[in-house]
């Protein structure tokens, strides 16, 4: 017979692996988080109007994709905001930062197309797709790699 005291220990033991499998993959998976929050912003803001369907398509995104689960979606919003006001306050430069960051995804095709679902997802949330929108998402793909005829543009 097994004692009260071994059953605790046992579930101790689980729930602290949990625990640590969750941790861990908050931070393999935070780079993508970064970098997903950081795109969203930069075609959010292309065509000048982060409006609220924009805003509803990545709580969406972010509810749907399974390596973003695991986030608060108060922290990814904070890293959203942060990259469209750096964006509102200085363009070139935050564009430039942000085209850096999206090429640490060029050597995982999965992760960088996923990021250009979500980010086409946003741009097509207002029912208006623009040119700017459009110039991009275009530029994200050149930026890992991609081709953006390959991405249902």
């Amino acid at each position: 017979m097994i004692s009260g005291k071994a059953i605790i220990d046992v579930w101790i033991f689980s729930t602290a692996r949990a625990v640590l499998s969750q941790e861990l993959q908050k931070f393999r998976n935070r780079p993508f988080l970064e970098t997903t929050m950081a795109a969203s912003a930069l075609v959010a803001s292309a065509d000048g109007a982060i409006n609220f369907a924009k805003l509803t398509m990545l709580d969406q995104s972010l509810a749907a994709i399974n390596e973003l689960k695991i986030y608060d979606p108060h922290d990814a919003i904070d890293i959203y905001r942060k990259h469209a006001e750096a964006l509102a306050a200085d363009p070139g430069a935050a564009r430039e930062k942000i085209l850096r960051l999206i090429r640490n995804l060029s050597d995982d095709e999965h992760a960088a197309r996923l990021l250009i679902k979500v980010c086409v997802a946003i741009g097509k949330s207002d029912d208006d797709f623009t040119e700017s929108e459009k110039t991009a998402i275009d530029q994200l793909c050149a930026n890992m790699g991609l081709n953006p005829a390959d991405t249902g543009l």
